[in-house]
């Protein structure tokens, strides 16, 4: 059996230290990683060895050459172009044609014992068998259910977290028969997970699963890459370290060749020091690894870091869990704290001190004495919770600075084609308006036009992009419930809210700062697109029936909460016969903020009742969803809000389809079949629901906040559109709100959220799968599990925070409260689970 290494990887994602390397040439415990998965081979009879290169392969060729240093035979295959994994295998078919392989990445680090992956493949005579193993986040990864005899019955790449159905993850180790090759198209880009195994599961083909036992990681980014070095030193992984291992008592210490330590220096926990290294008096070293070639003056303390060849580090310098890279100086009294990662080639001056999880990219100098705060990259808390369901959200000039508004605008300009044409807008707060200034820094810096929208509510902005030649766009609002926070919400060119692969990539650009810089000469350009609100009220006009609601003339309280949106309204509202009283139709950032919601429906109340009007509207701060008012001055909103709009929009269109989340209770199918109606379930994001406006042929799409889209409008969510919709749907049915209302069923739903650490959330759901054994299931977004046909429970992970949520439905309020107690004590028992 003939071996494959996948060594093509760019390595963007462990950069700084990765701009001069390929990813598997990374040194880890002074060896590249790739050197450790062919050591891993060897051990197991692999002699026959076939490296797919790509990013910078001569650093690899020059290193292995033929493999005759390192024990096996090894021979390249250089891919034309980015294949995609299986595509670039199937470069290499005249090298793998003639017998079974294995198929290992060259950028991960593992134990496992491939003898038995290889014996279970056979014993099941699968054409595919990959090998899995249990992770506490599965996020990053392939999640994988198998049956008792090891045939995979269900495979998700890189899901989200209400996608988690398990914590059983691909490793990306694929053991393949030859014939396999026949189904992956050439010159195609064609992923093994992505592709080739969902082919498989649709072809019935035999598709093996192999949970292996033993270590296993994927050193996806820097922080991966620094544990990786402690498992290493912890002896948590079974691997080759280079060095002699000295007799002392009580620590685990390998030196290389030729090395210099003096006997006052102090050794704590694991170390590894490489070839030609000195160490001199009383330098204190403790869990670190120190490259080749390095030297460490007196009274220099090392705790915890990952030192590269060649480094010479100064007198009374302090290192803590950081990353130098190769040839770099770091003068006397230089103290870098955790998480900083120093490229190669630098030089940190002396009495310099470094915060935490700086990074400083190749060939930099830091002058003596400097103090370095924020060098080049934001602190990673950015990295993992730069977006969230609401876009990018902060504390307005604190978190969402100028500086950050104008990366995350160079961040999604990059992400984009050059000369693209972007829509920025804002609402009227004074904050938004310096946010989205530098947003358009951002953008125009590298390359893309924008067409400024100034202050515009964010339905308007959002109203179809594409017809206008623009390519998605930024808006900028204050939050709705907190005034010292800004969202800042990025969409595409339907109006949706961008992908989780856009902001994956975004977030990719943002935290390495690879952004694109564009010449003098191509300097995006700033315009300011006229007549946009009114463009929008004659197109409004033209979707809704005006004739029934001129002929019904409504009286109408509308609250517009000193938004943006009486500018829209004022253009057209004249034009529907409507009586019309209007509160707060100015915009007032103080009033905005001093008038409460439940202050304004209550209000909005008490005038309907007097005025006796048909309803009441109040607009919410962003103008993307209202609160409504009936005739009787009772608020509707909530769940009840999505049943009785599903009403109105079912009584109107016959047969309607209308897209739900999936956590909606089960009274709307009810409903529907009432109406010969169909009700498409959806994850519970924003973007789901987007997704099925544009791709389900429905009438509407609901959520449990009591917003709607009206998909032949537009795509997103608009509360302008929504209270227009309302004034035709009561004038055609031409009988009171209160009634409809009246005539919604009973529900019964109840929600919590639980705390559950993210390294927990994958066990889980593993355990919610098992619960769900031998019942209805559904894996729309999270596990949902029909108990009978009035009850069901819900268990999603929070995609955002440490926290798992659980709604749940019944027949009463007392068995609702039961079912969400029992879930509760299920959860909390297989957070606990070994």
């Amino acid at each position: 059996m003939k071996a494959v290494i996948m060594a093509g990887g760019f390595g963007t994602r462990l950069r700084p230290v990765t701009c001069n390397i390929p990813k598997p040439m990374a040194p880890l415990a002074n060896v590249p990683m790739m050197e450790h998965i062919v050591n891993l081979l060897k051990q197991y009879g692999f002699d026959r060895v076939c490296s797919i290169l790509y990013f910078q392969p001569e650093v690899i060729t020059d290193y292995f050459a033929d493999g005759s240093k390192f024990g096996i035979n090894m021979e390249y295959q250089m891919a034309a172009a980015d294949y995609g994994t299986a595509g670039s295998v199937k470069n290499t078919e005249e090298k793998l044609k003639d017998e079974p392989f294995i198929i290992i990445s060259g950028d991960v680090l593992t134990d496992f014992d491939l003898q038995d992956a290889i014996d279970f493949h056979k014993k099941n005579k699968a054409m595919a068998t990959m090998v899995l193993t249990r992770v506490a986040n599965p996020l990053e990864y392939g999640v994988v259910i198998t049956a008792e005899d090891g045939k995979i019955i269900r495979f998700l790449e890189k899901p989200s977290w209400g996608e988690v159905f398990s914590d059983t993850i691909n490793t990306g180790i694929y053991i393949l028969e030859p014939e396999i090759l026949k189904y992956i198209p050439e010159k195609t880009e064609f992923d093994f997970s992505k592709n080739l195994f969902p082919l498989m599961l649709k072809e019935g083909l035999p598709l093996f699963g192999y949970i292996a036992e033993g270590y296993w990681k994927d050193i996806g980014s820097l922080d991966e890459y620094v544990l990786a070095h402690q498992n290493v030193l912890n002896g948590d992984v079974k691997i080759q370290i280079p060095g002699e291992r000295l007799n002392i008592i009580g620590r685990d210490v390998w030196v290389g060749k030729n090395s210099n330590i003096s006997p006052k220096a102090k050794f704590k926990g694991g170390v590894v020091i490489g070839n030609n290294c000195v160490i001199e008096d009383g330098t204190n070293l403790e869990n670190c690894v120190v490259g080749d070639d390095t030297v460490i003056k007196k009274g220099s303390t090392i705790n915890g870091a990952t030192i590269w060849a060649n480094v010479k580090i100064g007198e009374n310098s302090k290192v803590g869990k950081a990353v130098i890279g190769n040839n770099t100086i770091l003068e006397d009294k230089v103290t870098i704290e955790n998480g900083v990662i120093i490229s190669d080639n630098c030089i940190v001056g002396r009495s310099s001190l470094i915060r935490e999880n700086v990074k400083v990219w190749p060939k930099k100098r830091v002058e003596e004495g400097s103090t370095v705060l924020a060098s080049i990259i934001w602190n990673d808390k950015w990295s993992k919770n730069l977006f969230n369901d609401f876009g990018i959200v902060g504390l307005a000039n604190i978190e969402v600075t100028p500086e950050i508004a104008s990366k995350i605008g160079s961040a999604f300009g990059s992400s984009l084609p050059k000369a693209s044409s972007i829509i920025v807008s804002r609402d009227s707060n004074k904050v938004s308006r310096m946010i989205n200034r530098s947003i358009i820094c951002g953008l125009t810096s590298a390359g893309i036009n924008v067409a400024d929208l100034r202050s515009t509510p964010e339905p308007v902005a959002r109203y179809k992009p594409i017809a206008f030649m623009r390519g998605g766009g930024v808006h900028v609002k204050a939050a709705d419930n907190n005034p010292d926070q800004l969202e800042i919400k990025i969409f595409d060119n339907e109006g949706r809210d961008i992908s989780v692969a856009q902001k994956k990539s975004i977030e990719r650009i943002f935290n390495r700062e690879d952004f694109r810089r564009s010449s003098v000469n191509e300097v995006g350009e700033i315009s300011f697109p006229p007549r946009v609100p009114e463009n929008y009220s004659e197109e409004l006009l033209r979707y809704v029936d005006t004739a029934s609601i001129e002929k019904r003339k409504l009286k109408v309280v509308l609250d517009y909460a000193c938004s943006d949106a009486s500018g829209v309204f004022n253009t057209f509202l004249g034009k529907l016969n409507c009586e019309v009283i209007t509160l707060n139709a100015y915009h007032d950032e103080n009033k905005v903020w001093a008038l409460t919601p439940e202050q304004s429906q209550n209000n909005v109340s008490s005038i309907v009742k007097s005025l006796k009007a048909d309803l009441g509207i109040v607009m919410g701060n962003g103008s993307e969803s209202i609160t409504i008012i009936d005739n009787l001055g009772r608020t509707i909103s909530g769940t009840n809000a999505m049943l009785t709009w599903a009403k109105l929009v079912f009584s109107m269109v016959k047969g309607a389809r209308i897209a739900v989340p999936v956590s909606a209770t089960g009274e709307i199918e009810k409903l529907a079949k009432e109406f010969d109606g169909t009700i498409i379930r959806t994850k519970t994001n924003v973007r789901a629901l987007n997704d099925a406006a544009l791709n389900e042929n429905v009438e509407a799409c609901l959520d449990e906040r009591g917003g709607i889209i009206f998909p032949a409008f537009q795509a997103a969510f608009d509360g302008i559109i929504a209270t227009v919709k309302l004034f035709e749907a009561i004038s055609k049915i031409n009988r009171p709100l209160s009634e409809i209302v009246d005539e919604i069923p009973a529900f019964f739903t109840k929600c919590c959220r639980i705390p559950c650490p993210w390294e927990a959330k994958g066990k889980v759901m593993r355990y919610a799968m098992e619960y769900a054994k031998g019942k209805e299931t559904h894996l729309i977004d999270g596990v949902k599990i029909i108990l009978n046909k009035d009850e069901w429970a819900l268990v999603l992970p929070d995609p955002d925070r440490p926290f798992v949520n659980i709604t749940v439905e019944a027949a009463s309020d007392e068995k609702v409260n039961a079912l969400l107690e029992d879930m509760v004590s299920s959860v909390e028992k297989w957070k606990a689970a070994e």
